[in-house]
């Protein structure tokens, strides 16, 4: 008898009610030169040492503290979840179903130890080559 690998699992966004920490910001597509910019223009309010980044090229993903997160016209917020604290979701959608059974099955899919899974544009952003940012890759992103 042979198993089926390719199993679906059924399942939808549904709306986040909870309170939530943020761990990081992300920005898609034209939000993210708003993002640079705002980082460039503000570098007293902001120690860059503080954060990592992962970048795609519609995307970018900043890491750190809630309290040392910046608050941009557009941005998003990611957070961990709570149950599989590899899995990073949006703050403001959570899956519909437990996220132990999506973590295993992205962590196995795209081979990583955490993830960054989004509801709008519907993506897995793998998370295990994370950056410093620096004002140089900054001012290069621009």
């Amino acid at each position: 008898m042979s198993s089926n690998s390719n199993t679906n699992i059924q399942w939808h966004w549904q709306p986040n009610n909870d309170t939530v920490a943020p761990i990081a910001v992300v920005a898609w597509h034209e939000v993210i030169g708003r993002l640079i910019t705002h980082l460039l223009t503000n570098q007293n309010s902001y120690d860059l040492s503080q954060y990592q980044f992962v970048k795609g090229n519609d995307f970018i993903v900043i890491i750190g503290q809630s309290s040392l997160l910046p608050w941009v016209d557009g941005v998003q917020y990611a957070m961990f979840d709570k149950q599989e604290p590899g899995l990073w979701l949006p703050c403001h959608a959570k899956p519909s179903i437990a996220t132990s059974l999506l973590a295993k099955a992205i962590f196995h899919q795209f081979k990583c130890e955490s993830a960054l899974l989004w509801d709008q544009p519907k993506v897995v952003i793998p998370l295990n080559q994370k950056w410093p940012l620096t004002k140089e890759l900054l001012e290069y992103e621009l």
